[in-house]
């Protein structure tokens, strides 16, 4: 788990080409908002190239911590109320990458969360925050190469 962290580290410029924190938990948790439409509606509408006005309405550790937690809290609902549809029912997904199965773009936005979730983690280290480790038991694929930054 990420503790929380000063505004200015938040702010601060990462080896992921430069961008922030708060730019990188935008770009991961955007997509997640998303996911429930793709389901229902067969439609991944994310336009990464807007991350940059997203992330401005975030002003404050605080805001920050509040929209990841308020879109893992509707993701996670929503996750428990299709998981049992996933087995039998594989939809396609319109994407700006084309049509997708629902089952492909979730493991490419978990794969996204991961390397991300690298990224940061290893800038707060560099930093000398203290990290503890998600416990991914349980998240078949959410694993990374240690050389993966």
């Amino acid at each position: 788990m990420i503790e929380p962290v000063d505004w200015e580290i938040l702010i601060a410029p990462t080896p992921s080409r430069g961008r922030t924190i708060r730019n990188l938990t935008v770009n991961v948790f955007h997509p997640f908002e998303l996911l429930p439409t793709a389901w229902t509606d067969g439609r991944f509408e994310w336009d990464p190239d807007r991350d940059d006005e997203r992330e401005a309405q975030i002003e404050t550790a605080e805001a920050l911590h509040n929209y990841a937690s308020a879109i893992a809290q509707v993701w996670m609902a929503t996750l428990l109320e299709i998981d049992p549809a996933l087995v039998g029912d594989d939809r396609r997904v319109d994407s700006p990458r084309g049509e997708i199965s629902f089952s492909n773009l979730l493991e490419q936005q978990r794969w996204h969360a991961a390397f991300h979730y690298r990224q940061i983690t290893t800038f707060l280290t560099s930093r000398g925050q203290d990290v503890r480790p998600l416990d991914l038991t349980g998240f078949a694929g959410l694993d990374l190469p240690e050389g993966v930054f």
